[in-house]
């Protein structure tokens, strides 16, 4: 048996703890030991979203012997060590990355293995998207030497940053003068603007709560930063195009009162504010899109290759990840009581935009 954390998928503030079904290691399979993982911001979002795009099935308890119904498992990013192996393409010890539910240990069948890692080719997993069923031989990649304990935290994140950035500069940020990030203490959030930064071309914008302003301004990511409080400060005359990481209406919909015409894009990313998201609409012409980072990558590794995307995204991600030993501190604890500690003040929106927070079960 192991311990697995549930979450109820209409009530997150509910979650339990219960035991799961291990059972003999079928042929083929590997099991692992899980942790450490981030939790962040994001992973609220992938509950928010999961019946839409599907992050409730990946690790659907179901497909694992457990049954308590009206659950599911929110995923995260992080570590794995294989403890037992009957796939002659994965080895006993290895250290893996990638999408995990938040349990003690679980299997995987790896498929399409190549040196740098493998596919989870688990049944209930083989229709839904290939990004998130991929992981990665720590040991095989050089870069995750970099700052270890800080890649689970911003490397999913950082890897949509990258990909917002590249969107948004493809499309000549729709003629927009500046980028108004919403939520932009936010690790996805700085990720961008970090991205945007470096290209010098367009004015960078923040706008975050009171309480996150000095450390938003502080990073040096963005040229302005304002709060939700003084939103008539910006100036309307700029052509605006909105990235959205809080899913707040009532911000949204203040800033299309404010800026009118002058919005030319808001791209939807994150639900920071998930509680936000009923209220007014946002009285716009300008087009209202969501952002699906891995329909961005598969159209890049179209034209780029997979080992294209790996470069150019590195040349960012690297710079940015040294940079976060200024802004960002990790905190490590293992067990129920210090997950659940954290887990509601991020799914309050309480958490502290400095801290990241890697967990073992």
């Amino acid at each position: 048996m192991t311990q697995t954390l549930l979450v109820n998928k209409a009530d997150f503030g509910d979650v339990a703890c219960v035991n799961a079904p291990l059972g003999d290691l079928q042929n083929g399979f590997i099991r692992c030991d899980v942790g450490p993982w981030a939790l962040t911001a994001n992973n609220i979002t992938y509950m928010v979203t999961g019946d839409r795009i599907g992050y409730w099935q990946y690790f659907a308890p179901e497909a694992y012997g457990i049954n308590l119904e009206g659950h599911g498992r929110m995923p995260v990013w992080g570590y794995a060590k294989v403890t037992e192996s009957r796939c002659e393409d994965v080895e006993i010890g290895q250290t893996l990355y990638g999408f995990l539910p938040i349990t003690q240990s679980f299997d995987m069948k790896p498929d399409r293995a190549t040196p740098m890692g493998f596919q989870d080719g688990n049944d209930h997993r083989t229709k839904l998207h290939a990004i998130y069923n991929r992981y990665s031989f720590v040991d095989a990649d050089p870069s995750f030497g970099i700052e270890p304990t800080l890649q689970p935290v911003l490397r999913p994140l950082f890897t949509t940053s990258f990909l917002i950035d590249d969107f948004l500069a493809e499309k000549e940020f729709f003629g927009a003068d500046q980028v108004l990030i919403l939520s932009a203490s936010s690790k996805t959030a700085l990720g961008t603007a970090f991205c945007l930064k470096q290209r010098d071309s367009i004015k960078v914008t923040a706008l975050t709560s009171e309480g996150n302003k000095d450390f938003t301004k502080d990073t040096g990511f963005y040229n302005e930063t304002y709060t939700y409080d003084n939103v008539t400060d910006l100036d309307p005359s700029l052509k605006t195009t909105i990235v959205d990481m809080s899913g707040n209406a009532k911000v949204l919909a203040a800033l299309g009162d404010h800026f009118g015409d002058n919005i030319t894009y808001v791209c939807k990313v994150g639900l920071s504010h998930w509680g936000a998201g009923g209220g007014p609409k946002m009285n716009i012409a300008a087009p209202v899109e969501f952002f699906f980072a891995p329909d961005q990558a598969k159209t890049r590794i179209a034209e780029w290759g997979g080992a294209g995307l790996a470069q150019k995204l590195g040349a960012r991600w690297v710079p940015f990840l040294k940079s976060a030993k200024d802004w960002l501190q990790i905190e490590q604890a293992e067990g129920l009581e210090s997950i659940l500690s954290v887990y509601k003040d991020v799914l309050n929106g309480n958490a502290a935009p400095d801290k990241g927070y890697l967990f073992t079960l």
